[in-house]
């Protein structure tokens, strides 16, 4: 009595753990009939256990095309085959359908028979309608990709993992096939492959929609193409990806090139035309109708018209940064910076993060982040004067910029690039800098597409009564333009100008701002061998003038060198130089 008290509990126990199992419990007797049906089974049928204990599993629930296949599944388990899963659909009491996936196996009696079986269930309804409409959202999805004009890739790890039918055409290919796993920088031209990187690296950063790229392609046969790409990055199998699109912009290309031409000769025209005009004793801020000038205007010209860069050679007070000037306002990229940089002023500690910028953090004292006159030179020009005076390790780090590939700043890892144009210039001979050692070669010849050399003003002295007119206008108060001296203009004409047109300058700027006995002393500085007047170099008459003035002025301001300079019109630098030089 106590052994049937003891087995009947444990069939209570059994039947209730298998009650609470959230998965269905169908028990079979060896006949097929109903023994076990636990609540999660009544739940899903919304049958008892009463109404369908001791009746066949295969007239339950079951469409009738169904009930043959059961049938074979449970002539498995009595052979003990027992099939890892099998599904059937289930037929609610209130009439729904609700798909079953079921895992079976057996319990045997001494003998080794089959004396139950069980199958255990889940349903599965909602997971395979999902699946379906997943399957009919993405047959809708591949059949709008596959029709659309573009080509559509899907990218992930850097390789291809779909193409549609359109991308295949576009890049001569035969099948997506021969695509599905390739690496996409092999479609991509060499020119291009690092910026190309870059550009997927920052739509995935970014997740960026809409990111654009536009670059030359390679084509299965070697064609070269220019092609538009647009970026979405969406998740696929749980990670990120990059949907592209893809169109051959290869003739807008061509006819933009085309138009920027013909605009660039008509605008080249127009300037050639306009320069003409007067004779063309200016051109910009340019002073000058000499014979040499005309050389210079001709070649100002010519560079203006290319994007090619430019190298001014020329003596200190030449004029070079007005050279300069002229190529950037008369070129393209007028609308554009035109950054002037002295290299020669540039700490060679500082060089690099005032050229290619700075992360905050980078040395000590970098507070912020900073960007260099590449940054602040984009699309426009940098003009880099005294450029001898850059070392040779900065040289190549700025090649390498200049030709396409990139700078980082300092203290970052990120690549950068600039569209600039470069117009160097120097008073030194660059090929003598080469022998020395100083200047590279590869470096100067990049920079020295179009070489531009300055004349001294002594070799152009029918050109300083132009000039003399127009600083006298430039620094007369107004509606008061000074005259020279009748014989002035003889002897300005006569003087060698070592100082080149700086030097002229600073001579008539002395001349408006001198009172009358200042003026008489200098034109006595001019004389040279004329009747009456004892002889004077006129170099010597100048410094005792300009010694003069600036003692002066330092006394004026209890010799506050910076006030001194303010008030002579000259830059504190230049000042110290004078007084070194002479002596004061």
């Amino acid at each position: 009595m106590e052994k049937i008290e003891a087995l009947q509990k444990e069939h209570h126990f059994i039947s209730a753990v298998l009650d609470t199992l959230g998965a269905l419990l169908v028990v079979l007797d060896r006949e097929g009939r109903v023994v076990q049906f636990n609540h999660a089974c009544e739940e899903i049928s919304g049958y008892s256990f009463e109404e369908v204990k001791g009746r066949y599993i295969w007239e339950l629930f079951l469409v009738s095309e169904e009930v043959m296949p059961l049938k074979a599944v449970f002539n498995d388990i009595k052979d003990r085959r027992f099939p890892n899963r099998h599904e059937n659909w289930w037929i609610t009491k209130e009439g729904k359908r609700c798909l079953i996936a079921w895992s079976s196996t057996a319990l045997c009696d001494a003998a080794g028979q089959v004396e139950y079986g069980i199958w255990v269930g889940i349903d599965i309804t909602r997971r395979i309608r999902m699946e379906e409409e997943l399957r009919a959202g993405e047959e809708r999805y591949r059949a709008l990709i596959e029709n659309v004009k573009e080509g559509v890739a899907l990218i992930a790890d850097k390789k291809l993992l779909f193409v549609n039918e359109a991308f295949v055409r576009i890049f001569g290919y035969n099948s997506s096939e021969e695509l599905i796993g390739k690496q996409v920088r092999c479609l991509v031209d060499t020119k291009f492959e690092e910026k190309f990187g870059e550009f997927l690296k920052t739509a995935l950063d970014k997740k960026s929609w809409g990111l654009a790229f536009r670059g030359l392609c390679l084509a299965k046969d070697g064609r070269e193409f220019w092609a538009e790409n647009l970026s979405s990055v969406i998740r696929h199998r749980g990670k990120p990806a990059i949907l592209i699109t893809v169109r051959d912009v290869t003739e807008n290309m061509l006819w933009e090139q085309t138009v920027m031409q013909e605009a660039e000769y008509f605008r080249s025209e127009n300037v050639k035309l306009r320069s003409t005009i007067g004779e063309r004793y200016r051109l910009g801020n340019i002073i000058g109708k000499s014979p040499v000038m005309q050389q210079v205007y001709e070649l100002i010209l010519k560079a203006a018209s290319t994007d090619a860069n430019v190298i001014i050679l020329g003596r200190s007070g030449t004029g070079k940064e007005l050279v300069a000037r002229a190529v950037h306002d008369l070129s393209a990229r007028s609308d554009k910076a035109f950054v002037p940089v002295n290299c020669g002023a540039v700490p060679e500690n500082l060089i690099e993060s005032e050229f290619f910028g700075h992360r905050k953090g980078a040395f000590t004292g970098a507070h912020s982040d900073k960007n260099g006159y590449l940054h602040a030179a984009d699309k426009g020009t940098l003009f880099l004067d005294e450029i001898g005076d850059i070392g040779l390790s900065m040289q190549v780090k700025l090649l390498r910029a200049i030709e396409g590939g990139g700078y980082m700043a300092v203290g970052d890892s990120k690549v950068r690039f600039s569209d600039v144009r470069i117009i160097a210039a120097m008073n030194k001979d660059p090929l003598e800098m080469m022998k020395k050692g100083l200047m590279r070669e590869d470096f100067f010849y990049r920079i020295s597409v179009i070489p531009i050399r300055l004349p001294d003003l002594k070799d152009r002295k029918a050109d300083i009564p132009l000039l003399a007119e127009y600083f006298l206008e430039k620094y007369s108060p107004e509606g008061r333009v000074r005259k020279l001296p009748p014989d002035f203009m003889e002897k300005l004409t006569n003087y060698d100008w070592p100082g080149n047109v700086r030097e002229l300058q600073n001579v008539l700027q002395r001349f408006l701002t001198v009172r009358s006995l200042d003026v008489l002393e200098f034109q006595r500085g001019f004389e040279v061998r004329g009747e009456g007047f004892e002889a004077s170099p006129l170099q010597d008459a100048l410094e005792n003038f300009e010694k003069k003035m600036i003692v002066s002025a330092l006394e004026r301001v209890r010799w506050n060198r910076t006030k001194a300079a303010a008030m002579l019109g000259i830059s504190r630098r230049s000042l110290f130089r004078r007084i070194e030089k002479l002596g004061i």
